[in-house]
């Protein structure tokens, strides 16, 4: 993505960025350094991945149903070389990509002879081969395998799962280091109620499964709401299936991701009002790993004065907040947890007298993106409160899905910052709100994208150090990737 300059000198930094095809600054008097690279020709069904730092390279690939290629640009973000990787002749659809410290794996599946295979190939990251492995044959498909997959926090554990018959998962666990199979299971499931209850499939960094189902979160059903815990992994006879009760909580939200370092289940949520428009609180809680009586439930209601500085007119009189997502949840080392929520509407309109994409109505019809403020709350494994921050914002889009939107997480031992666009315009500023683990706020510019032909997504981007991050930039079919260090 770009860089920002003090607009008196625009011109000057266009010219630098002809002449060098890279360019890298940042705002006056501020501590960090920003590196754009040169342009990646995208087609329409390109998918790109940021892959990450390797030594003093940086990485990224893209894929399509024909091709595999590997970029690899130096410190000054300036493309080295391009080289498709090598799968099957036959046609190869990528499954997915993993980034190791030292390696990339690269997981496909292909055809032939009636037959479907899974195979893994190992790059090092100068794109050549070391190492490949069929890890699996598919004999009584007859369409391609709809396989997704799911990778543990260290890289090392892949699942990959398909559903086959509307009647059972199939899953399998690999291990990334030794390029094996460690496990496969097959998954019974009512096809019907699956797709409505699932709500995460998670593999942890020992190659153990958790495929978590919600079941009967309506409030005429309340006091039945639960979760089902499928649990399998290396040295399970059968899967494991377990129960945790939530009655007398109806959930708007629920998220999960699993602590390796306590080796536990930690799901975080909204909990909702009369109905799931509106959420009058937030919950957390811990499975551990080994017993059902360790289940520990936490729930705060939304402070007034949040109330009265997010929410809309009504806000403190029904003692709920509209339009919150819960966007990220950070584990703490000491078993807390650091909950980042968001506001989000979005509205559909219709636009007549346009003369096409006609809607019903006979007009075009437009969705309206709003992300706006951010709640974050800081809380001890205890259920106290350590701290909690409302963090002012506000992004306007339009029919694109929200993109460029929310904000990126960026972890440090000391600090944490929330990187976002402060408008979803060509001409733009990024900011950043950097919050210590006391709680105190500091909001910083960081860079402007005025005349960079920079459009950043922050979603995407990828941590590659303590204070480095590469986040990507997609305007005019070109995709940059942007190098912002601290």
């Amino acid at each position: 993505m770009r860089n920002l300059s003090d607009p008196g000198r625009n011109h000057i930094w266009r010219t630098l960025l002809v002449l060098l095809g890279v360019l890298v600054l940042g705002l006056p008097g501020m501590a960090q350094r920003v590196t754009v690279s040169e342009g990646i020709t995208l087609r329409k069904d390109d998918y790109y991945q940021i892959l990450g730092k390797y030594d003093n390279r940086y990485l990224v690939s893209t894929d399509n149903q024909y091709s595999l290629e590997l970029t690899s640009m130096d410190e000054k973000m300036r493309i080295v070389w391009t080289k498709p990787l090598e799968l099957d002749k036959r046609r190869s659809q990528v499954i997915g990509i993993v980034p190791q410290p030292d390696a990339i794996v690269v997981l496909y599946q292909y055809h032939r002879k009636g037959e479907f295979y899974l195979k893994a190939h190992r790059y090092d990251p100068n794109g050549i081969l070391l190492d490949s492995i069929t890890l699996s044959t598919y004999t009584e498909s007859f369409y391609t395998p709809d396989s997704r997959m799911e990778v543990s926090e260290d890289k090392t554990k892949a699942l990959v799962y398909q559903i086959e018959k509307q009647a059972w998962m199939e899953v399998q666990c690999i291990d990334l280091n030794a390029l094996k199979q460690l496990w496969t299971a097959r998954i019974s499931i009512d096809a019907f109620s699956f797709f409505r209850e699932f709500r995460t499939l998670i593999v942890d960094n020992t190659g153990k499964m958790h495929l978590v189902l919600e079941l009967d979160n309506r409030r005429s059903k309340l006091d039945e709401h639960s979760l089902e815990l499928i649990e399998y992994g290396p040295q399970m006879v059968s899967p494991l299936t377990r129960r945790v009760s939530l009655s007398d909580l109806l959930s708007r939200q629920i998220t999960f991701t699993f602590d390796n370092v306590h080796q536990r289940l930690t799901g975080a949520g909204l909990e909702a009002e009369r109905d799931k428009t509106r959420a009058r609180g937030y919950f957390y809680f811990y499975i551990s790993d080994d017993a059902l009586d360790s289940f520990k439930l936490i729930r705060q209601s939304f402070p007034e004065e949040v109330l009265r500085r997010i929410g809309d007119a009504t806000a403190v009189e029904e003692k709920s907040l509209e339009d919150m997502e819960i966007r990220k949840v950070l584990l703490r080392q000491d078993g807390g947890v650091v909950l980042f929520m968001e506001e989000l509407r979005k509205y559909e309109r219709n636009t007549a007298g346009q003369n096409f994409q006609f809607g019903p109505a006979g007009g075009r019809f437009i969705v309206d993106y709003y992300f706006e403020d951010i709640y974050v709350v800081s809380m001890g494994e205890d259920a106290s409160l350590d701290w909690h921050a409302v963090l002012p914002k506000k992004q306007y889009s339009q029919d694109d899905d929200g993109l460029f939107s929310s904000f990126f997480t960026m972890t440090a031992p000391d600090q944490v910052r929330l990187i976002y666009n402060d408008e979803i315009a060509y001409e733009n500023t990024v900011s950043a709100y950097q919050i210590d683990w006391k709680g105190e706020v500091v909001r910083n510019s960081i860079l402007s994208t005025d005349y960079q032909k920079l459009k950043i997504i922050f979603r995407e981007a990828v941590q590659t150090g303590v204070y480095e991050l590469m986040v990507p930039s997609e305007r005019s079919n070109k995709l940059k990737i942007v190098r912002i260090e601290f």
